[in-house]
């Protein structure tokens, strides 16, 4: 009887003796990493392009540069360049960044002048304050924008921005807006959907605008904001 009786004890002094078993510790998992050059995950810089707002998005890695112009997205890959750094394809077209200064080339069209833009753009400045239509034209410099609602304001700039002319409750019509300032002046403003290009910089806007200030034309292109 007293060799179980040992034994058993032996057991019992081993199983005493031993660390209890425990699950191993559960990892904290790491929050998800931005990849370095990571399109998706880097923050487009804003350009003015002449009248044209250009949101550049680089991707060091796949060296290229995503552009969104107009709400389309046109991709360019690096090319040599004796200063700064210069996308390119074949059609054309062409982004060629030094510093806060770049050169914005769109095929077919002559290369326009760029700076980084800390502000909204015209157009989108424009649709912040409420107007669902804005045009501009060249030679002379003007530029007209539309309120909303039945009855909206016409706001308009002329002469490079010497005149400054206000319809405060403008009709609308088939082919856009009629009204007359609080002076008498009669103003009207003809809008068209159609492929309008400004003369000047080669823009193309999706629509043309024709605006007329007493017995004075101006001709010009615009957008509809709100579409």
């Amino acid at each position: 009887m007293l060799r179980p009786l040992l034994t058993t004890a032996c057991l019992l002094g081993l199983a005493a003796c031993q660390s209890p078993i425990t699950a191993p510790p559960t990892s904290t998992p790491r929050p998800a990493t931005q990849i370095p050059g990571d399109p998706a995950a880097a923050t487009p810089i804003q350009w003015q392009c002449g009248d044209q707002r250009v949101g550049a998005r680089v991707d060091n890695m796949a060296r290229n540069v995503s552009l969104e112009i107009d709400g389309k997205t046109l991709s360019l890959a690096r090319s040599p360049a004796a200063s700064g750094a210069r996308y390119a394809d074949a059609a054309g077209n062409a982004f060629w960044n030094k510093g806060d200064e770049a050169t914005l080339t769109l095929a077919g069209r002559a290369a326009v002048d760029c700076r980084q833009a800390n502000e909204d753009s015209p157009w989108d400045a424009a649709r912040a304050r409420g107007s669902v239509f804005r045009a501009l034209g060249t030679e002379p410099g003007w530029t007209v924008e539309i309120g909303a609602g039945a009855t909206p304001r016409l706001l308009a700039e002329l002469d490079y921005g010497e005149r400054r002319i206000e319809v405060a409750q403008a009709s609308s019509t088939e082919e856009g807006y009629v009204g007359s300032t609080a002076e008498g002046l009669a103003v009207s403003l003809t809008t068209k959907r159609e492929a309008c290009s400004d003369g000047m910089s080669d823009n193309s806007y999706p629509a043309s605008a024709t605006l007329t200030v007493g017995g004075r034309t101006y001709r010009g292109c615009g957008r509809f904001l709100t579409e």
